[in-house]
């Protein structure tokens, strides 16, 4: 034991890296028939991208650690993809460089293809589509056995077909999953609000199991912003170089031009990035203030790569506007709680790159409540100094706090022996 290292002993849990797909997903796992109705990876012009059916489909998604655990600044996505190191794709250097930082676990999301399964969703035809998904949870699976109870990938659903769905949690839960990532707006991809009644049995088996409900930022596209960055995609691998900021739907789509037109390649990254983490604040909200909970008391969320600064501010606008404009007969009709203490029982966050907020802010969003991570190896992830940085930004909270966020609360959410 080390008594000035205040991390000593703790195996510190990544709750949300990215995992890019491998360049044979799915030519290595498809039927021979088959072959030609699944992605394939192709690089045009030096820019390497996924094709499905001989169109542009998704993009590598973001890689900034270059062979050699280089860390590229001031880009969304290092190209092509035999410069991306190997460790974003394969278990066995993931898991090298999760010695490196100091890492135990990593609960793993998807790159390239979306943080759910809306890109997915955008593939016409649903034997193909069904394909598709089911080949890419078949990978995950494997990568969560091949790295010995260290990597914990959360499956994609394919909520367009609930039948479908429940079959797919129950087959990929038999299967040691521990967890599936979910888009927090479906209704923009023209399907049911998650509260209505046709999202109930996928509620059910989260009830009944305990997976982890994930809903990872900027998970929930609509079919319009699918098409606008897949748009700029294919564009760029037609004339080459890079994919940028001025490539994505402006943060307020109906912002004038002007505006965002002023900002040069990297700033707009940068604005974007920044935006992003407040995108969860709807289904936070929404959650606390439906009955949801109350229907499916075991449900467990997680709030992916959101960060925490900005929860308590929310937490107490909720209270103050639950006692300001819900009366008590509302109050009956609606759920049986309130908004703090559903959050409390039900919803996990999580922060990587913020100083202030786990120095001073995690008694009052909750101590089992908050977790950490890295986002490896998104342009904004907390590399290589991870461990240095969890060991400054917490050291003069309670060693019981600092266990609790590095380890023990994600070890009790998604089952992960330490």
């Amino acid at each position: 034991m080390d008594p000035h290292d205040p991390l000593d002993g703790l195996k510190i849990i990544d709750c949300d890296s990215h995992f890019t797909e491998p360049p044979e997903l799915w030519t290595s796992r498809a039927p021979a028939a088959m072959q030609d109705r699944v992605p394939v990876q192709k690089t045009v012009n030096g820019v390497t991208a996924w094709y499905l059916d001989g169109e542009l489909w998704a993009s590598t998604g973001g890689n900034t650690i270059q062979t050699g655990h280089e860390k590229i600044l001031g880009s969304h996505v290092v190209q092509p993809f035999d410069v991306i190191d190997t460790s974003a794709w394969a278990v066995k250097e993931r898991l090298e460089l999760c010695d490196e930082i100091g890492v135990h676990a990593q609960i793993l999301y998807p790159n390239g293809v979306g943080f759910s399964s809306n890109h997915v969703f955008a593939i016409e035809d649903l034997a193909q589509r069904r394909m598709v998904l089911e080949i890419y949870n078949d990978f995950f699976v494997d990568v969560q056995h091949e790295s010995n109870g260290r990597l914990f990938p959360q499956a994609m659903l394919p909520i367009w077909d609930m039948e479908f769905t429940v079959a797919e949690m129950a087959r990929l839960l038999d299967k040691g999953i521990t967890g599936f990532t979910l888009s927090d707006k479906p209704e923009m991809v023209g399907l049911p609000e998650l509260w209505e009644p046709y999202f109930e049995p996928m509620w059910d088996v989260f009830n009944q199991t305990g997976a982890v409900a994930n809903f990872h930022i900027g998970a929930g596209m609509s079919r319009a912003e699918m098409e606008t960055i897949r748009g700029a995609r294919f564009q760029q691998a037609r004339v080459g170089g890079e994919v940028g900021p001025e490539d994505l739907p402006r943060p307020i789509p109906d912002a004038p031009k002007t505006w965002w037109g002023q900002f040069d390649h990297q700033r707009r990254l940068a604005i974007h990035a920044t935006q992003m983490y407040m995108s969860n604040v709807r289904i936070i909200v929404n959650l606390c203030m439906s009955d949801l909970f109350d229907r499916y008391p075991n449900l467990k969320v997680v709030s992916a790569e959101s960060g925490i600064g900005w929860v308590p501010f929310i937490l107490e606008a909720l209270e103050y506007q639950y006692d300001e404009m819900v009366t008590e007969a509302h109050e009956v009709a609606v759920c049986a709680r309130r908004p703090r203490e559903y959050f409390n029982d039900h919803i996990w966050v999580m922060f990587w790159f913020e100083k202030s907020a786990p120095a001073k802010l995690i008694e009052d969003i909750g101590v089992k409540n908050v977790l950490v991570e890295t986002d490896v190896p998104h342009p904004t992830c907390l590399y290589p100094s991870t461990r240095e940085h969890f060991a400054r930004v917490l050291a003069d909270v309670d060693p019981h706090v600092r266990r609790r966020v590095l380890q023990d609360n994600a070890a009790e959410l998604y089952g992960i022996e330490v």
